[in-house]
């Protein structure tokens, strides 16, 4: 027998179960982030979904804030050229929004494939970032689009997505746990069991965004998510490329045209490929594999924003 934290009683060594916690259930962002000074080490959680193999690999926590019930945190907004997606959308919610499917409806679609059915209905987009396991797609979407990551109770309110992974870390030292140089953790390795600030949803800047497309269809292998952006004049393509093997990948190049009809997708796809790092490799591939098959996911992608009629935002001159 072993006795249970909290009180809880016995257990037989046979068997496994959650041991007790305290619950909260804060009604705003406030009331959420007052708790965290409060429990600095309290697990946050929303649908639950990547808890729940938390707990089974090991993760006891004493105090969990739930924020499923937190309104501020289930917005979609799009003010000033700037797409804001609450962290506490579930996958099905959030792919159905309105405002993005008007505003980024590539997203909105890219988003809709993600998980299976049961896992939609509960999983958010939150918990899909800072659960940082390389099989998630979110911070593969995110990353071509630039998102920045908001956070409540941080030591810097805003993160860039590869902060995930320990890069783009501005100032403070506060990474979470992930190594700087990038090293190949995700989960608990990479951070996901502590807890720094609360993260009350995602930025993305579409003043400039022609277009935003994503390829999965080597997915766990090998999955693209691009972006094309009008910047001075010229386009620049920027590509996540994820796997379920290693921490997603986020490289940019420019094109020196005016627009997606005259992009050559071969010419990109080479260009992406080649700016990948040296060791791209994973255990589904060699570096020259990868490299070739993001060179024609990215040249397919490409063709299919040529073929699409893209046109500059209003205001932006392409």
């Amino acid at each position: 027998m072993r006795a249970q934290a909290l009180g809880a009683g016995l257990v037989a060594q046979t068997q496994s179960s959650i041991p007790p916690f305290e619950l909260h259930r804060p009604g705003s962002v406030a009331e959420a982030v007052a708790l965290l000074a409060v429990h600095p080490e309290a697990v946050i959680a929303a649908g639950c979904t990547d808890l729940t193999a938390q707990l089974r690999e090991g993760r006891v926590p004493r105090d969990l804030i739930s924020v499923r019930r937190v309104p501020d945190l289930q917005q979609v907004r799009h003010d000033g050229g700037v797409l804001r997606i609450g962290a506490g959308l579930t996958h099905h919610e959030g792919s159905r929004h309105p405002v993005l499917r008007t505003t980024l409806p590539s997203l909105a679609a890219a988003w809709a494939d993600i998980a299976t059915v049961r896992i939609r209905y509960s999983a958010t987009i939150g918990g899909n970032l800072l659960a940082r396991r390389f099989r998630y797609e979110m911070p593969v979407l995110l990353g071509a689009l630039e998102a920045d990551l908001e956070l409540a109770a941080a030591t810097v309110p805003r993160r860039p997505v590869d902060w995930l992974w320990g890069g783009g870390d501005h100032g403070g030292g506060d990474h979470d746990g992930a190594d700087h140089d990038g090293s190949e953790h995700d989960g608990a390795g990479a951070g996901a069991w502590r807890t720094r600030g609360l993260l009350t949803g995602v930025a993305i800047d579409t003043s400039d965004l022609l277009w935003f497309g994503y390829e999965r269809s080597m997915r766990p292998t090998t999955t693209v998510a691009l972006a094309i952006r009008v910047v001075d004049g010229s386009l620049r393509v920027t590509a996540t490329i994820g796997s379920e093997y290693r921490r997603p990948v986020t490289v940019s190049t420019t094109a020196d045209v005016a627009h997606p009809t005259d992009l050559d997708p071969g010419s990109v796809g080479r260009a992406v490929a080649s700016r990948l790092p040296d060791d791209i490799e994973d255990r589904a591939g060699s570096a020259e594999y990868r490299r070739h098959l993001v060179a024609v996911l990215v040249g397919r992608l490409v063709a299919t924003a040529r073929d699409s009629g893209a046109q500059a935002p209003e205001g932006v001159t392409a």
